[in-house]
């Protein structure tokens, strides 16, 4: 026993002692952070920087976080500045913005006790190593029963207090994993890196610079309402960016991101040739476009990286007040919106309302039915008077106060514009084939085909509803169609002959409508749906 004790304690002694990570990081340079404007595109941001003159001289430095594009820094107002100015990118340990500092001291101390607990399991182990390999003296039966029965009870305890480590220790570790993600996830971009300005003026200078790291993307509460077809809309801005620099003032919203570079339209002249037949293309044999735009990338491009990092959707609806019309600026290249408010660097999202209450939206209430897609009805406004743009985002949907569903809004021009509001189930559509008949001649089979629709209103009111349907439309002029009855008249159709009724169908009533046809074709032949 004697001997055991003395390996135990000879082994604690010479284990290497396992302290958490302690590492100095350099003090943060200080950033120039007077930021009198940011202007937000759908993918990256342009902030503006101010700076005075630091010396009599003049001179001027400005210091900027390595998130920024440093081919993208140029003066605001170049009037004011003598000669060139250097814009020069260098090297740092990497940084944390002080919003993430309490964030980073979280993950260090679960570093550490992760870093604790993995010494303590190495310990055990090798505890039970030298348990395993210990030789006790034989020469002695009464002490070599004892060694046994100590060592046996030693083990065991040595054995179960590994086994609880190492189910604290997937814990432990499962958290430092999440930390190490979360403070990864909101860190800037070009954290080991920043960027100088420098040079002499002779007053303010306004410092412009582009970073990919930010976007911002609209949302709409939509409320239909069906008595009068009235929508009374509220528009809200989501909004984030990764600078690592807090911003809280004015930004300025654009739809269009700048291009780099533009050039004059001109159209090639299309030339054809004949194809050599030995150039044979692979199917499924891709095909990369790249396109020289390192500084802006297309509105509709997604954010590269990590910087499609999104906050959960939890914004509530805020109670209306006065209404008013948002405030949009269109020009001929963009549409501009202003907001006003905080934004942190770390990526958190905000949400700001454009507006200080509702605006509204007047459409045609339209009841449709497609028997070939459901049997129930869609609700659609449509607002082909309209006069008011939607900028394209999603946006919650609800008919008469009541939660319908969600929906991407398109790019819609003014006067163009159908948002399908969700669904009617009280009103539905049955859909019948008639019965099919096939005759054959000596020079042609005939098949004589239709439906029958018949439309219910589950509703207490009457209402006038929308029913689409076809007829087939012969691709081989082999094939005749003839139109024995269509019952009522279809109100529209079109040159595909689709088929558009407007019905007015009382309170609990069904109504029928009687589609009967014949196609001719030569004999021998079969016909193929497309």
């Amino acid at each position: 026993m004697k001997a055991i004790t003395f390996l135990l304690l000879l082994f604690f002694l010479t284990l290497p002692f396992y302290g958490g990570i302690s590492h100095a990081l350099e003090a943060p340079e200080n950033y120039t952070s007077q930021i009198p404007a940011v202007d937000f595109y759908p993918s990256g941001a342009k902030f503006t920087f101010m700076v005075e003159p630091q010396s009599p001289d003049g001179n001027f430095t400005a210091v900027l976080p390595g998130s920024f594009n440093v081919d993208s820094v140029r003066l605001a107002n170049p009037e004011n500045v003598y000669g060139d100015i250097n814009v020069s990118i260098h090297s740092r340990m990497k940084w944390t913005p002080s919003e993430l500092e309490g964030l980073r001291q979280q993950s260090e101390a679960q570093t550490k006790t992760v870093n604790d607990l993995l010494a303590t399991k190495s310990a055990l182990e090798q505890t039970l190593n030298l348990l395993k390999n210990s030789n006790p003296d034989k020469s002695k039966p009464d002490e070599l029963l004892t060694y046994i029965k100590n060592a046996q009870s030693l083990r065991l305890e040595v054995e179960n207090e590994l086994s609880a480590l190492k189910a604290r220790l997937n814990e432990e570790q499962e958290k430092q994993r999440m930390l190490l993600a979360e403070l990864q996830a909101k860190s800037p971009r070009g954290a080991n890196n920043y960027i100088t300005v420098s040079g002499q003026a002779k007053g303010t200078v306004y410092i412009e610079a582009f970073t990919n790291s930010a976007t911002w993307r609209p949302r709409y509460i939509l409320n239909l309402e069906t008595s009068s077809g009235r929508i009374e809309a509220r528009m809200f801005i989501r909004a984030f960016q990764r600078t690592g620099l807090s911003y809280n003032g004015k930004m300025t919203l654009h739809t269009k991101t700048p291009d780099e570079r533009i050039t004059t339209p001109e159209l090639q002249p299309l030339k054809v040739g004949i194809k050599p037949k030995q150039e044979v293309i692979a199917a499924g044999s891709a095909v990369t476009l790249k396109r020289n735009n390192r500084m802006y990338e297309s509105a509709r491009m997604a954010m590269p990286e990590a910087d499609t990092f999104m906050a959960e959707d939890t914004a509530e609806n805020i109670e209306a007040e006065a209404p008013r019309a948002p405030a949009v600026t269109e020009t001929l290249a963009d549409r501009v919106l202003n907001i006003e408010g905080e934004l942190p660097g770390d990526g958190t999202e905000r949400e700001f309302e454009v507006i200080t209450g509702s605006f509204y939206l007047d459409s045609k209430v339209e009841i449709t039915l497609i028997p070939e897609q459901r049997t129930d009805a869609w609700i659609v406004a449509s607002m082909d008077e309209g006069n008011e743009h939607l900028i394209p985002g999603e946006a919650e949907l609800r008919v008469d106060n009541h939660s319908s569903g969600k929906i991407h809004l398109e790019e819609y021009g003014k006067g163009q514009r159908r948002i399908p509001f969700g669904y009617a189930e009280q009103i539905t559509v049955k859909k019948t084939a008639l019965i099919e008949t096939t005759g054959v001649s000596w020079f042609s089979g005939v098949l004589t085909s239709g439906y029958k629709l018949e439309i219910t209103n589950g509703t207490k009111s009457e209402q006038v509803i929308i029913v689409k349907d076809r007829l087939p439309v012969p691709i081989d002029e082999k094939i005749k169609l003839d139109e024995k009855r269509i019952d009522p008249k279809e109100k529209e159709r079109d040159k595909e002959k689709r088929l558009t009724w407007e019905l007015t169908v009382p309170a609990g009533a069904t109504v029928p409508v009687i589609v009967d046809y014949t196609l001719s074709y030569p004999s021998g032949e079969e016909l193929q749906y497309r």
